[in-house]
């Protein structure tokens, strides 16, 4: 186990009607005037945001409001956020939804703070010094981004997306009423349940010791996803499950299932490229195409870590270990199967992938390659895993 320090700033509001104390809690953090950011209606819709409203004015705090956020979010609104901010000088700011939402206002957070351009946190050509404070208002179960460093925002003009950590962008606190998630719908549910997987799944995948806790706290995270999210998908309303998803979302992307352990998560990686290019490829769904094209690669160079994922998340036990390693994803698979997710680009509505653009956008121009403690991915691996998503059928 790695030498470590850990510390997770994040206050946790969890339970039936938490939203109505927002204003109780943003006026304990001395707040007067808050940006409220928002996605593209739903908030509205639902009557939540007349509900966050009310109770701002009860505790007499100003707000201003950026809405239109996007899945797959854009640097433009980011920069429609920030000349709001500037001429408003809110001292918190307050995103209602999920991960775009929220990371949207993460790289308002620490745009204010800076003179350049924002976007330079997300090319790794600066890093941020300060940051406004977050607070969160969840909606749906998928990203963690409510507890996490991390921040990933696209530039559509050059196909770019990137992300950046900085506990700078950690949420200050955040509010979880898995109430708030029985209207998500079941394709979003689904993107949902496979975030929150990948996020997990990214960090058991590499490298451990013999005793290491991360692991066997990813283990039975995983259990309890799966569970609980075919029990979400079967039954919206089933408080317990959507309950279970809101808070794996958090603990999934937090740090915690990789406490002591050194990490990278290439699918990510991969996937990023791909909705960069494709901008209407939900994150998700680009994860779980992605995933089975990638072990088809590694799986190979890491037989024992597949088997024990086999073994102790899929109750698989076959002799060989290859072939159990190879039956646990193919479990995986039928997962996702379950959940309606893509096998193929011709289901992501890609007539045409352009794969050279792919590895391109993936490599930095071939200027890139995304380390793994087994085998790197240049280009050449970049391309082998993109190509195999041109048809069904990978293991």
């Amino acid at each position: 186990m790695n030498d470590f320090n850990f510390d997770i700033k994040t206050e946790l509001y969890f339970g039936k009607g938490k939203a109505r104390l927002v204003g109780e809690i943003l006026h304990t953090k001395n707040a007067k005037k808050v940006i409220i950011i928002l996605g593209q209606s739903s908030v509205r819709k639902s009557g939540l945001l007349d509900l966050v409203i009310t109770s701002l004015k009860a505790f007499n705090i100003e707000y201003r409001i950026l809405e239109g956020v996007r899945p797959n979010p854009t640097v433009d609104l980011v920069y429609k956020g920030l000349e709001i901010a500037r001429e408003f000088n809110p001292d918190f700011l307050l995103p209602i939804g999920g991960g775009s939402v929220i990371d949207t206002a993460k790289l308002i957070a620490v745009g204010y703070y800076y003179d350049g351009d924002c976007f330079d946190f997300n090319r790794h050509t600066a890093r941020p010094t300060k940051g406004l404070p977050i607070g969160v208002i969840l909606t749906i179960s998928a990203s963690g981004s409510e507890m996490s460093t991390s921040c990933v925002i696209q530039d559509d003009r050059s196909f770019y997306k990137s992300g950046f950590n900085s506990h700078h962008v950690r949420p200050v606190f955040v509010i979880e009423d898995p109430e708030l998630t029985y209207s998500v719908s079941p394709t979003q549910t689904a993107y949902g349940i496979v975030d929150i997987i990948m996020h997990t799944l990214e960090r058991y995948l590499s490298p451990s010791i013999e005793f290491e806790i991360a692991d066997g706290l990813a283990e039975g995270l995983l259990r309890k996803i799966i569970d609980a999210g075919r029990r979400a998908m079967q039954n919206p309303q089933d408080y317990e499950a959507r309950g279970a998803l809101m808070l794996a979302s958090s603990l999934s992307h937090n740090g915690l299932t990789s406490i002591g352990k050194q990490y990278g998560m290439p699918i990510h990686q991969l996937e990023h490229a791909l909705s960069g290019v494709y901008p209407h490829v939900a994150h998700a769904a680009g994860l779980a195409l992605l995933f089975p094209a990638w072990a088809k690669v590694y799986l190979q160079y890491d037989i024992e870590k597949f088997d024990q994922l086999a073994r102790n998340v899929f109750d698989s036990h076959l002799p060989n270990k290859l072939e159990n390693a190879k039956k646990g994803v193919a479990i995986l698979e039928d997962y996702f199967d379950f959940l309606c997710m893509p096998k193929s680009y011709k289901d992501l509505d890609i007539k045409n992938a352009d794969i050279d653009l792919l590895v391109k956008k993936f490599s930095n121009g071939g200027t890139r390659i995304v380390g793994h403690h087994t085998k790197p991915i240049d280009q050449e691996v970049a391309r082998v895993i993109y190509s195999s998503c041109l048809k069904k059928g990978l293991l």
